[in-house]
């Protein structure tokens, strides 16, 4: 079959790349033919010069890198989206039109935070995600792995209608979190599934394919922080310090350098002694790579993400916050167990993802 995915914007976020990455690359193995829409992401090379030439004479930052192939964002996110993900041409929005071009069989909405209202800005990209768009799509609709962000309904009464009377065209529905089989059943009257994240579909191995081969572990921390706070940072310096390892931080977005890459992204986490990260793909990598961990709670972006893959996989106690006393922190994770238990949990997953499609 032809699918079309459609996710949240691919940007400068390492997790929203990959996760669309994992599941292009799941679907390849299942024999489908699998392709992105790429909308919200155009920006031409003349807008961008424009806005040069205004902060040269303003005096202000001019914060949008030179698009790449055709798609705003950083140089190297951009090469890897164009060289390991297929994607439709840069869009400004998603369109009926888009379906009559590439005559899907079905439709993918996932993963990431797709119904979550703060990640869909304007809000009108909500009701994309749930194929308003598209009302009269006669192939297949389904969720996989979507997430609302939290535990909490934060939908008006005017969205929850419409998303509800549009979540029911849809043949199936999995979310990543546990609350999320909750909401949907509550709030959009339909029943839904708790899967795994593609990105953990995908082995360690299938990611080292993407990394140079020279991969060397060195003696430092290392510290993915979407949301950096004073207290966090000094939370870092203790958990660095008590293991005797140099602190490593990066960020996120608008902390993203030039040279930065989803490669040497993954080679940081693969090769860090220790990890410690509020972000939940962070989290995920570092159970991938069998790298020690602390997954900081991000109530900002939602704690439930942490809370339902850390309690599959028998790892709650890597959950912490910036008061967590150091004493009680270890680096001693049975990689063993957690394995036995992502195994199960991949078995589930990719059999709902068969038999949904």
């Amino acid at each position: 079959m032809k699918i079309a995915i459609l996710t949240q914007p691919l940007k400068t976020n390492f997790g929203g790349i990959l996760q669309d990455y994992a599941l292009q690359q799941v679907l390849k193995r299942l024999g489908h033919e699998p392709v992105t829409i790429d909308y919200d992401c155009r920006y031409t090379k003349g807008r961008w010069m424009l806005g040069k030439i205004k902060s040269i004479f303003t005096g202000t930052s001019h914060h949008i890198q030179f698009p790449t192939f055709n798609r705003s964002g950083q140089e190297n996110l951009n090469r890897f989206i164009h060289d390991h993900i297929t994607m439709t041409k840069p869009v400004d929005k998603p369109t009926r039109e888009i379906f009559d071009r590439i005559h899907p069989d079905a439709v993918v909405v996932g993963s990431d935070q797709v119904w979550a209202p703060a990640c869909n800005v304007p809000i009108d990209y909500l009701g994309n995600m749930f194929l308003d768009f598209a009302p009269d799509f006669k192939g297949k609709r389904m969720a996989y792995a979507a997430s609302f962000g939290g535990g909490e309904w934060t939908y008006t009464p005017e969205w929850t209608e419409k998303c509800s009377r549009l979540a029911k065209k849809f043949d199936a529905i999995s979310v990543r979190e546990e609350s999320g089989v909750k909401l949907c059943k509550e709030h959009l009257d339909v029943d839904a599934k708790h899967v795994l994240d593609p990105t953990l579909l995908l082995a360690a191995e299938d990611y080292m394919q993407l990394l140079p081969t020279n991969q060397v572990q060195s003696d430092y921390l290392f510290a993915y922080i979407l949301d950096t706070t004073a207290e966090k940072k000094a939370f870092l310096q203790k958990v660095a310090d008590k293991f005797g390892l140099r602190l490593v931080i990066k960020g996120a977005n608008d902390d993203l350098k030039w040279e930065d890459s989803i490669e040497g992204w993954l080679s940081d986490i693969k090769n860090a002694a220790f990890v410690v990260t509020d972000s939940f793909h962070g989290s995920v990598f570092s159970i991938l790579f069998h790298r020690p961990f602390l997954s900081i709670i991000n109530n900002k972006r939602g704690a439930d993400r942490f809370t339902s893959l850390l309690d599959k996989l028998g790892l709650l106690d890597r959950l912490v916050n910036e008061t967590t006393k150091i004493e009680d922190i270890s680096n001693e994770i049975n990689w063993q167990v957690v394995e036995d238990k992502l195994e199960v949990e991949r078995e589930v997953s990719m059999n709902y993802l068969k038999e949904a499609l």
